[in-house]
């Protein structure tokens, strides 16, 4: 039984347009993949998220591979793969929002007086009143006050950010 290296492949891919070929390739180049994912140290539920990202990546390493270059074609892919994958775990949110803000039903409340931080904008004041004090969820405050989903997130992590500066 004859196997063909990537350089045989990729040639087939880029000059035959071979689908076998490029499946073969997914199929080689899998485990690898997930081997990446895995060393990201990401949550599980983004997992196949990022493996589909690497199967892209893995098709743009392919269609974008110049021989002449030198380099192997898995050091190239390799590459482009862990640059895409740092990028992409740079866009991953460190926290987490509830659509919903009944997380709070069971918390102990204590009868201090509380100090409110300043809101420097009308945003932060009625997120501040509709999500924190009404717990309304930020689809209905969205639809009434005209902000985007976005825009609310927004400013729920910066209201967060300064209660903990004011902790």
């Amino acid at each position: 039984m004859y196997v063909m290296n990537d350089y045989e492949l990729i040639y087939l891919i880029h000059s035959e347009q071979d689908d076998i070929a490029l499946n073969f390739m997914y199929k080689k180049y899998q485990r690898f993949i997930w081997k990446q994912v895995h060393l990201l140290n990401i949550n599980k539920r983004e997992h196949d998220d990022f493996h589909q990202e690497g199967l892209c990546m893995l098709q743009k390493a392919v269609l974008t591979f110049n021989v002449h270059r030198n380099k192997s074609f898995t050091r190239y892919f390799e590459l482009i793969l862990k640059r895409h994958f740092y990028q992409l775990k740079k866009k991953i949110p460190d926290y987490e929002i509830y659509e919903n803000p009944s997380f709070c039903q069971s918390a102990v409340y204590l009868e201090e007086p509380i100090d409110l931080p300043h809101f420097q904008s009308i945003l932060e004041q009625n997120v501040f009143n509709n999500y924190f004090l009404e717990e309304r969820p930020i689809k209905q405050i969205s639809k009434d006050y005209g902000y985007t989903h976005k825009q609310i997130y927004n400013t729920i992590f910066r209201i967060r950010e300064k209660y903990k500066i004011m902790l």
